[in-house]
């Protein structure tokens, strides 16, 4: 992992952060930059939006970086 890495996710984090479900945004359900369609393709099954909510940053993180 690049020794800039958590900095950079923490950049990411700080203007991505919090769980938001805007009408007017096409993306829905966000939570940590990640929307439930993302995180749905990415975990391989349906979630819910209380999931996305329950999202933590290690969970995302792998996403934003993978090994």
């Amino acid at each position: 992992m690049n020794t800039n890495w958590p900095k950079c996710f923490a950049l990411v984090l700080k203007n991505e952060g919090g769980y938001v479900d805007n009408p007017a945004d096409p993306g829905g359900a966000t939570n940590l930059g990640c929307t439930k369609a993302t995180w749905e393709a990415w975990v391989g099954h349906p979630v819910t939006k209380d999931d996305i909510k329950a999202l933590k940053p290690n969970d995302v993180m792998p996403l934003y970086y993978p090994s």
